[in-house]
């Protein structure tokens, strides 16, 4: 094993963390007008993951219980799980969600229900397949191997890994915010990305700016986690990103571990 701040390399694991900025050329005027000040450049964190065990790549709720009102910070998580990486999950509990949407945890159906969102499966073959609304059968997910899935969204790509144009969701998670997504290149390969966000360095990204991002890497899929405040990365103990508030408590989060549950 071969562990630095920005990289981890085992048997079963290798994980490389970048950072990356530019100037999009673009202030955002939504918000009133209130983000403005936040000016146009763009700062983000990538982790390019690569797997040789599925159970390598697992999620857990906080306080370890399945639930509404449960939250933790994410680095406390990070320690109970042994995890190499960690980002925030979906916030599968929140006010929008407690009450849709189909939550499987590590091979376990928590709750299965139909979303108004689309829904992002990884399933225990290393595949990531995005649902959209209407589209879930409990059966049919069983049967796929369905292994985790997160109903928050939007999907960044069309069929063809092509950024989409036109996102299914509701109108704040269209404005530039810190983000949190998740991107699919071939099953045992991923990656995770961070964008900071509300601060002069970096304003946080429009949808399509990351639909982009993950078009030009290469993803056959990508799907945007739950933002803002709850966007944090952490990577051996060290918080990876620069959030723009100090960490607080949340629902989920996703673990890079050295595999088996």
């Amino acid at each position: 094993m071969v562990s630095t701040d920005t990289s981890y390399t085992s048997p079963n694991l290798s994980i490389q963390i970048s950072h990356h900025q530019y100037d999009s050329g673009t202030v955002d005027n939504t918000h009133g007008g209130s983000y403005a000040k936040y000016g146009s450049k763009i700062s983000y964190v990538l982790a390019d993951i690569y797997i040789g065990d599925i159970t390598c790549f697992q999620t857990a709720f906080a306080q370890d219980t399945y639930g509404i009102g449960y939250t933790e910070k994410l680095t406390d998580m990070s320690a109970r799980m042994k995890s190499i990486l960690s980002v925030n999950g979906d916030s599968y509990s929140n006010n929008r969600h407690k009450n849709n949407g189909t939550i499987i945890r590590n091979g376990v159906i928590y709750r299965s229900q139909q979303s108004g969102e689309e829904t992002c499966v990884l399933n225990w073959d290393g595949t990531m397949d995005i649902y959209q609304p209407g589209q879930l059968d409990e059966q049919k997910l069983i049967g796929r191997g369905a292994y985790q899935s997160w109903i928050f969204g939007p999907s960044l790509l069309d069929a063809n890994g092509k950024a989409n144009d036109k996102f299914w969701t509701w109108t704040y998670i269209r404005r530039s915010h810190p983000r949190t997504a998740i991107g699919y290149f071939e099953p045992g390969h991923y990656c995770l990305l961070l964008v900071d966000g509300r601060q002069q360095n970096s304003r946080g990204m429009f949808l399509d700016e990351m639909a982009k991002v993950f078009e030009d890497l290469g993803c056959k899929v990508a799907y945007n986690l739950d933002g803002g405040h709850c966007s944090f990365m952490e990577m051996n103990g060290k918080v990876v990103n620069d959030p723009y508030k100090p960490e607080h408590e949340i629902e989920d989060g996703i673990f890079i571990t050295e595999g088996s549950l």
